[in-house]
């Protein structure tokens, strides 16, 4: 089955909100197995709103979506646009008005005229009273098409589709089953990843689908397989999945998660192991990754943003005499920190970064771009280096974020 969303906004087409509702809808769809087969975004115009229903309705959706346009004031002009195009009228939708009044009522506000417009809907649509808001939601059926009108408001979208729309829709229509694996790949460029899976990604069962998603030095490999027998889809997607590491080797870091940190967390766990960070350049973005995994309290002991010289010299307790004699961003210095945090923590293993993420040069003079990363691990410790010149400030610290935590999960390989 097939939708088409249109989102009706000014001021998304004018960039001042981002359209956060064509996403979230796509994905709950895509779950569901409806695949969308196109977004458009569009001004809260009526003639706009009815060119683009007459489209969408001469085309092959099954489902019709629109969002936004369904406010009390004079520019949500999505309802009466809709019931023009469905040659209905607009009637007072008593349920509605109940609901929007009492809830005036008890915010000590008095009901006016546009307020209670929003409770006047096309005669033939079906009303599913918005709780989260005051605009209902409308189902309409016309020429084998539903037409969905949501809230533009993220929240209330989100609460319809989730208890009400994706509901109705699993009951009422025979739906595939979906089922998704997520690898990880890391140091392989997606090119060069493409035409080493090429013969194993023709001979894949046309009902399983894959998709490249890169992100920073990582791929992301996603299948996707569809169809009626939900154990048949599991069994294939299992053999298929079985050929990878004879492909890909030691580079393909999952197949059970798209998260690195969760792959780390169960080594950690598996070997009754801790660690620590201390951040520099990444400013506490380890920690965060690692902290996200649930249960992390069990392996990770802490960090310590160690911005400063000061922090450095303070509380790691580093010699002045090596950061005067090799800048903080050096391999001494990152060394240092790695090692020296793992005593602070009484940890096992750390990690620590130390760097230049921009837009300029540090006090030292060292480039933009120049990072090392430093790991200790079981009293051994390791320093890469990197120097990403030309990527912006956030781009350097999500790469060397992911970086730190692969040159562990590396070592963690190398150990198991």
């Amino acid at each position: 089955m097939k939708a088409y969303l249109i989102i009706i906004g000014d001021e998304v087409l004018s960039g001042i909100t981002l359209d956060t509702n064509s996403n979230y809808i796509a994905k709950e769809l895509d779950n569901i197995g409806i695949s969308v087969i196109r977004i458009s975004t569009i001004p809260d115009e009526d003639n706009a709103i009815k060119h683009e229903l007459t489209k969408v309705f001469n085309s092959d959706a099954d489902f019709i979506f629109t969002t936004g346009g369904l406010g009390p004031t004079k520019d949500d002009k999505t309802k009466q646009a809709i019931a023009d195009f469905l040659s209905d009228t607009l009637v007072l939708h008593q349920p509605s008005l109940d609901y929007i009044t009492d809830i005036y009522c008890r915010n000590g506000r008095e009901m006016n005229e546009l307020t209670r417009n929003q409770a006047m809907v096309p005669s033939r649509s079906e009303v599913m009273i918005n709780r989260y808001g005051t605009a209902p939601v409308l189902w309409t059926e016309k020429d084998n098409k539903i037409l969905i009108n949501l809230p533009g408001v993220p929240y209330e979208t989100r609460a319809m589709m989730t208890e009400f729309i994706i509901p109705k829709i699993k009951k009422g229509f025979n739906l595939p089953y979906i089922i998704r694996r997520s690898l990880v790949v890391v140091d392989f460029p997606e090119s060069e990843l493409a035409l080493a899976l090429r013969c194993w990604e023709d001979d894949l069962p046309e009902f399983i689908t894959l998709s490249y998603l890169p992100s920073e030095a990582r791929i992301e490999l996603r299948l996707t397989a569809k169809g009626n027998n939900r154990e048949e889809l599991e069994y294939f997607l299992l053999q298929e999945i079985n050929k990878l590491p004879v492909i890909i080797g030691k580079r393909l870091i999952s197949t059970q998660t798209p998260d690195i940190q969760e792959v780390i967390a169960g080594f950690l766990k598996k070997n009754h192991l801790t660690f620590c960070v201390a951040e520099s350049l990444t400013g506490g973005t380890i920690s965060q990754k690692i902290t996200s995994v649930s249960g992390s309290s069990a392996y990770y002991k802490g960090g310590i943003t160690s911005y400063s010289v000061e922090a450095k010299e303070n509380i790691l307790h580093i010699p002045s005499e090596i950061i005067r004699t090799y800048t903080v961003v050096s391999e001494e210095v990152a060394k240092e920190m790695a090692e020296r945090s793992a005593k602070l923590f009484n940890a096992d293993i750390a990690v620590s970064t130390t760097g230049v993420a921009g837009p300029n040069s540090d006090e030292y003079n060292n480039p933009v771009g120049l990072v090392y990363i430093g790991l200790y691990f079981q009293k051994e410790t390791f320093v890469k280096k990197y120097f990403y010149p030309d990527l912006s400030r956030n781009e350097i610290i999500t790469r060397i974020s992911n970086k730190a935590l692969e040159m562990l999960y590396f070592k963690i390989i190398e150990n198991e």
